[in-house]
């Protein structure tokens, strides 16, 4: 327990916010959440929750309620340029997981996570104008004027972070580009498919369609192939534009995608690219999740990263008696060998997307095999401390 309670203001409320804040809560510490949105943001692709990650769930109390929720799809199909099948396997199996591994679309997890700390202060539409770092304290300024002090921040707030880059440096955080952009929306269920999925890929681009517990609904993934990132992407319709101009001649049914693709209202855009830092932590400000160390989408490890991330942050700063210098030596030293090795997974796994030619079903079995065993490696490469 701290030797006397800390207020700590945690920036996000997506998955590591909500992580971090509860085990914060229950080692002693007061925090409170603040979110720039002015609601939880819904929607979303599905995450993995795999290996030790697993673990800190349960002991969170919120396993459960996740495999409630989880998805259950039952079969995915490879399909050729014609939509005929070329290769079907098993739902597990395409999503790489196995034993208590679970999947679940990330709005739903996020709203098992804000249940879990129900009792913590959250205020939405917030967000910092100001960090200023003092002897004692971290003195913050927000968006409707007020102020406040603190006696750390916790930055929450993804792979395009303002904490990071209000707080750290340009040298002390950089960006590892993956040579490649994923995009997601949902969808009506034009395929009619029931609790299944199908794939397509060539010319190092693929489609990724899944139906789950809404008949009805279904979501759409594209990848694609990037030399360098885009500088001028930024508003929806330059997104679909893109999109468009690099599928055109993707064949199969893409002129459906496109026409659903212009239809949607919760499309997501973005490189998969990974945040390295030499540290986590600067003063009293730290960040957690993506903030610090996100490992891209294709790793399929971002929200185990963060879930592992937040129980060793909070844990470590109990075991120190609230001493923030001590935990935050700790808590970099700990978790660094599991960030690495999720990364590492991360760029290995984008290169094995994205080919140039149809794959046969023998080589679709390969690249599952290798695939599970590298996500086996990462997603176990690290014992949890006791921290109760």
């Amino acid at each position: 327990m701290p030797t006397q309670t800390q207020r700590i203001l945690v920036i996000g409320a997506s998955i590591a916010g909500p992580a971090v804040c509860y085990w914060l809560k229950r080692f002693g510490f007061e925090p409170t959440l603040i979110e720039r949105n002015h609601t939880l943001r819904m929607g979303g692709y599905a995450i993995d929750i795999r290996g030790i990650a697993v673990d800190v769930a349960k002991q969170m109390g919120v396993y459960e309620d996740i495999v409630m929720s989880r998805t259950s799809i039952k079969s995915n199909a490879h399909i050729n340029e014609k939509g005929e099948t070329i290769h079907e396997e098993l739902g597990e199996t395409f999503g790489f997981r196995e034993g208590d591994d679970v999947e679940i679309v990330r709005s739903e997890l996020v709203q098992i996570l804000m249940q879990s700390i129900k009792e913590i202060p959250c205020r939405f539409n917030c967000y910092t104008t100001k960090i200023e770092q003092k002897e004692e304290c971290v003195y913050v300024e927000f968006n409707d004027g007020s102020t406040e002090t603190f006696d750390l921040i916790i930055g929450a707030d993804g792979l395009h972070s303002k904490t990071r880059k209000h707080c750290f440096a340009d040298d002390e955080q950089a960006y590892n580009y993956l040579d490649s952009y994923i995009s997601v929306f949902s969808a009506p269920n034009h395929w009619k498919l029931d609790q299944s999925s199908l794939f397509y890929e060539k010319d190092e681009k693929s489609i990724y369609i899944f139906s789950d517990h809404d008949p009805t609904e279904s979501l759409i993934g594209l990848m694609f192939r990037a030399k360098s990132p885009y500088k001028n992407i930024k508003t929806r319709e330059d997104k679909i534009n893109c999109l468009q101009e690099v599928f055109q001649n993707f064949g199969w049914e893409i002129e459906t995608v496109f026409k659903l693709l212009n239809q949607s209202n919760d499309l997501y855009f973005d490189s998969n690219t990974q945040v390295k830092m030499p540290s986590w932590s600067k003063q009293r400000v730290v960040l957690v999740g993506d903030s610090g160390y996100c490992a891209s989408p294709l790793s399929g490890q971002g929200t185990s990263l963060a879930l592992v991330g937040a129980y060793i942050l909070a844990g470590e700063l109990k075991l120190s008696q609230g001493n923030h210098i001590e935990a935050f030596e700790q808590y970099n030293r700990k978790l660094g060998p599991f960030v690495e090795a999720n990364q590492a997974l991360g760029a290995r796994v984008s290169e094995f997307f994205m080919v140039k030619d149809e794959q046969s079903p023998e080589a679709i079995d390969q690249r599952n095999k290798d695939i599970m065993n590298r996500i086996n490696l990462a997603a176990n490469s690290i014992s949890l401390p006791n921290y109760d």
